[in-house]
């Protein structure tokens, strides 16, 4: 007899098939019709009558949504849009002329990049389990008596955030995006569904405001699921007030210069809001980024107390009153050949204390293969460069500064951590974070030595998406954008924004002082008493470059950097100042992105050709990309 968990797999195998071939073909819109991909469908297709006749069912879609995400398909364009854009990595594979055109500002709606389907087929995922779940456990009604109503709302909040997510890649990618909350099922209905873009900030709002609803009928996402791997693996609660955190940072900037933007707001009621509502709707937002980081920021030194309250002999606890960040936060041993234990906790072991939200491989059925096309691989236990190498300009500060404004300083952790480099060395910067399962640093004091690595199979290699640092500089963040002109003081906001970045700087460079701490070519005003700012009067303006100085060398290759840059293009409406200011492109580059539409992209071409206005549909192409439209 065959195990009913085969049965089940094949039974959900079977459904899934028949319910993609509309949703993740059609409803994206990457072929011309749908009956394009009919033709393949398998012929003892499971119906959906047959379908969602127990929890089973429910869960095995829910599953689904996570796997979509964690595809290469999906992942290759987290890191094409958020990260091969910006200024961290250049081309090493000059064949790669769709990479080249990306990072000089020629955009082509042609290439295949844009395509958003993955995206869609993930949301689709959503939708349908938000859909039947809804049905199956209808009070009275309930088609599994194990499945109820309150178990169902568990999961409910957690499709509904994870939907949120996959939109707001999405809105960071193209600002406006066509927005789906019904599932699609057959090819009649995705032939018939031709959705406009909403706006992006509108879009924001909504997902936001659906996620708020949900928290105000007590209904949340698991706090726990009994395991390591799905309490990183899966949305949580915590995942949940972070995700807020991050969008409610995003629409707040957004918000901003509305009127100049051209952007009509609608409110809650969906009336047009005014420049100065929309600016004061932009305070409340940068507010609840505060609130919700607040939450997540308390849960960790909960979740550490208690850890330190049953442990109390661990070698954590020698640092617990220390500030920000409260795990991991180990004293390095020694000046040579040390084991860079903070690395092998946050990456070496897949499922770290400060993870937040990650994607999960097997690496076998699920392989993670996006590091190894644009980053590096491992081939006979050596590192392999691929697409992309770093930037010489992060790497040139660590010779001789300590506190660089841009790159990584001579003591800063995070360069072997990150790169496969040394000065010695006539080899490019190698990004190999996450692909090294351990670190040894040549020379705690001289990053630029080098470093040797062990080497984990990138096919199993985890995905962060969401980790205690990105909640540590969102708060940051937001305090710098609620107070721009305030000055730092003694137990103040502001204050707490520096003590944020620079905490996180502190425990990188492990071998800096602060003031007087000695060998004056190891010192960093950043690490005195007071967290002063270089010396200089510290601002809420000062704290934002703070900010995003750190998180470039805290999240490089990790698909954020391009997407900060539109963030803060969002906020002042000012491309020019932002592209000089905040990040290091050409000339060339920069005068092609003058406008605020080219910090987003095109919509794939295919798309266009079935849901463009000109062919039927409701979209409009990115009208600074629209040039290079075939036949314009």
């Amino acid at each position: 007899m065959w195990d009913s968990n085969i049965i089940e797999a094949m039974k959900t195998t079977k459904y899934l098939n028949t319910m993609l071939a509309a949703a993740g073909f059609c409803v994206s819109l990457g072929l011309a019709s749908c009956e394009d991909y009919l033709t393949v469908l398998p012929t003892d297709k499971i119906t959906e009558q047959d379908f969602w006749k127990d929890k089973n069912d429910l869960n095995n879609v829910r599953a689904s949504a996570y796997r979509q995400f964690a595809t290469q398909a999906v992942t290759d364009r987290i890191v094409q849009w958020g990260e091969l854009r910006s200024d961290n990595l250049t081309l090493n594979d000059m064949s790669r002329t769709n990479i080249q055109n990306l990072q000089q500002g020629i955009l082509m709606p042609t290439e295949g990049m844009f395509d958003w389907s993955a995206f869609y087929t993930g949301i689709n995922y959503c939708n349908l389990v938000l859909e039947k779940g809804d049905i199956m456990t209808e009070p009275g009604k309930e088609v599994d008596p194990s499945f109820r109503r309150n178990d169902w709302n568990t999961i409910k909040a957690e499709m509904t955030v994870l939907r949120a997510l996959y939109y707001f890649y999405l809105v960071r990618a193209y600002r406006d995006v066509p927005f789906e909350q019904e599932s699609i099922n057959t090819d009649e209905q995705a032939r018939n569904r031709h959705l406009p873009a909403t706006l992006g900030v509108n879009l924001l709002g909504t997902l936001i405001g659906q996620i708020e609803d949900l928290n105000a009928q007590s209904i949340f996402p698991a706090v726990d699921y009994g395991n390591t791997q799905d309490n990183c693996g899966r949305i949580t609660k915590r995942t949940m007030y972070a995700i807020l955190a991050d969008m409610n940072l995003w629409r707040g900037c957004m918000l901003l210069k509305s009127e100049e933007k051209g952007d009509i707001v609608l409110g809650e009621e969906g009336d047009t809001l005014s420049s100065a509502e929309c600016n004061a709707l932009s305070n409340a937002c940068f507010q609840k980024t505060m609130d919700y980081s607040r939450i997540v920021l308390d849960e960790f030194q909960a979740d550490y107390d208690e850890f330190l309250e049953k442990n109390p002999n661990s070698s954590m606890s020698q640092n617990k009153d220390k500030r920000y960040p409260y795990l991991n936060r180990f004293l390095f041993s020694g000046d040579r050949n040390v084991s860079d234990v903070v690395y092998s906790s946050i990456w070496g072991t897949g499922y770290s204390d400060e993870c937040i939200f990650q994607l999960n491989y097997n690496g076998v059925d699920l392989v993670n293969g996006t590091p190894g096309t644009f980053y590096s691989y491992v081939e006979n236990n050596n590192l392999k460069t691929g697409q992309m190498v770093g930037s010489s300009f992060l790497m040139a500060p660590s010779e001789n500064d300590a506190d660089p404004a841009t790159g990584f300083g001579r003591a800063d952790i995070r360069l072997p951590e990150t790169f496969n480099w040394s000065r010695i060395s006539s080899n490019p910067p190698v990004f190999h974070k996450g692909l090294a399962s351990s670190i040894v640093i040549d020379d705690m004091k001289e990053m630029s030595e080098g470093c040797s690595a062990s080497w984990r199979s990138q096919k199993s290699m985890p995905w962060p998406l969401y980790r205690l640092s990105d909640i540590m500089l969102i708060r940051a963040e937001a305090i710098a954008r609620l107070n721009p002109n305030a000055a730092a003081a003694a137990g103040n906001v502001v204050n707490e924004g520096f003590l944020l970045v620079n905490t996180l700087f502190e425990r990188n460079n492990p071998k800096l002082t602060g003031t007087g701490g000695g060998d004056e070519d190891y010192v960093s005003t950043r690490l005195d008493d007071n967290y002063a700012y270089n010396g200089t009067a510290k601002k809420g303006s000062d704290l934002l470059t703070l900010v995003y100085q750190e998180r470039q060398r805290e999240f490089i290759g990790e698909g954020k950097r391009w997407f900060d840059i539109v963030r803060q293009v969002e906020a002042s409406n000012d491309t020019k100042s932002t592209l000089s200011d905040f990040i290091s492109l050409s000339t060339s580059v920069r005068n092609r992105l003058r406008l605020l539409y080219a910090m987003y992209l095109p919509i794939y071409n295919e798309e266009m050709k079935v849901n463009g206005v000109g062919n039927g549909g409701k979209l409009i192409q990115n009208p600074v990309w629209d040039r290079y439209t075939p036949n314009k």
